[in-house]
């Protein structure tokens, strides 16, 4: 299976982080000063991988992808 087909390793973990604090605020489990900050935690580690990938594609020789 190519994880590539469903938007990469990154974006799935990224989606399922998403949904389980969904779940966990719908359950009452989390309130909504933690969920902000782990959201935001989490999209800012998104954009710093795919920023580090990018780099580390230009640095090889590599064209980076968009």
């Amino acid at each position: 299976m190519d994880l590539q087909t469903f938007g990469g390793r990154r974006f799935l973990l990224t989606l399922g982080c998403g949904a389980i604090n969904a779940a966990l605020v719908w359950f009452g489990k989390l309130d909504g000063g933690s969920y902000t900050a782990i959201t935001l935690g989490t999209v800012a580690v998104y954009i710093g991988g795919n920023t580090w990938q990018k780099r580390e594609q230009i640095r090889a020789g590599g064209v980076a992808a968009p």
